[in-house]
């Protein structure tokens, strides 16, 4: 037996309530697989892939609840797979909060200019998590420093004291679908991507696509 056989999984990939995406365990497991290397490679936060993670949980709890008691080859082998998925979910999350921590006042200031029809970056524990860690770090830094200082050093200047991410830093990425007319340097002509291509730019002028499943990093 195939442990994507003993997973059945619908993931609600849109606003609307009444709408649902019918996906097999294979695909959610394929969607996690290249969310956590674009996540790895990436140098900024991706949008939040949290509804894929909590869906893989549960089922991966569901399945290692109706394993049989018997110990068996291939109970053994859905075990193993059962481990892959969870350490791919576990560096996923860990790979987040790690960006987290390193640009928290930069993530948590993107989130607040968004409006309602963007889509968040940071899933609600997240943003908990960057405005605690924000907060209590601005607070052991006043603590253990500013206060110690002159008056007119004890006030940070939040521009030039925010740890903002290279956007600009040069990634690799692979072409999953045809897209024309993209700018990936402001000082040549648009180029047309052709699927299974494999290109370098800088991240910032593919972002866009990366957002919208058209091309993956490598």
């Amino acid at each position: 037996n195939n442990l994507s056989a003993d997973m059945d999984l619908s993931l609600d990939n849109t606003v609307n309530d009444d709408e649902y995406e019918q996906l097999t365990a294979a695909q959610v497991l394929g969607r996690l697989e290249e969310y956590w290397m674009n996540e790895r490679l990436s140098p900024y936060l991706l949008e939040t892939q949290q509804e894929v993670v909590d869906c893989l949980l549960e089922q991966c709890q569901n399945v290692e609840e109706n394993f049989p008691q018997a110990s068996s080859f291939a109970v053994g082998i859905h075990q193993l797979e059962i481990q892959r998925i969870k350490y791919m979910v576990t560096d996923y999350i860990r790979t987040r909060l790690k960006k987290i921590d390193k640009h928290a006042e930069y993530a948590l200031e993107e989130e607040l200019v968004k409006d309602d029809q963007s889509v968040p970056h940071l899933s609600p524990a997240e943003f908990v998590y960057a405005r605690e860690f924000h907060r209590n770090t601005q607070s052991h830094l006043s603590e253990m420093a500013l206060k110690h200082m002159p008056s007119a050093f004890q006030n940070l200047d939040k521009q030039k004291s925010m740890t903002v991410p290279n956007l600009n830093t040069f990634i690799f990425f692979k072409v999953k679908e045809d897209v024309n007319d993209v700018q990936i340097d402001p000082q040549d002509p648009p180029v047309d991507l052709s699927k299974d291509e494999i290109h370098i730019s800088k991240y910032l002028p593919i972002a866009p696509l990366l957002e919208q499943s058209k091309i993956k990093l490598l």
